[in-house]
């Protein structure tokens, strides 16, 4: 199932909703039909294999909390930095569990 954003709501989500920094990550983020993910991750961030690892794991990161807090949400995820090691599994799932613990309040 695809769970990519469109063309039209990925720039109303962009220009028109909230955002949230969470440690290296900014989130925009806006209640829709269906929950979504997409990403803004430029080459200046990483070669092509980190920044596709990188979506690999918010994807399931995503997948992860779907079940849970981020029902019928529709979230863009950029990253403020280079992406290296500060970007691993640990810190990415505690980058989504503030994001979402701060999405409840």
């Amino acid at each position: 199932m695809k769970k990519s954003i469109s063309n039209k709501d990925f720039k109303q989500i962009l220009f028109h909703s909230k955002s949230l920094p969470v440690r290296d990550l900014l989130f925009y983020y806006a209640k829709g039909n269906q929950s979504a993910i997409s990403f803004i991750v430029s080459r200046h961030k990483g070669n092509a294999v980190i920044r596709n690892k990188f979506k690999r794991r918010c994807r399931a990161l995503f997948n992860l909390y779907l079940t849970d807090q981020l029902k019928k949400y529709q979230i863009i995820v950029k990253p403020t930095n280079v992406i290296d090691e500060r970007y691993s599994w640990n810190n990415l799932r505690r980058s989504f569990d503030d994001f979402c613990s701060k999405l409840e309040t």
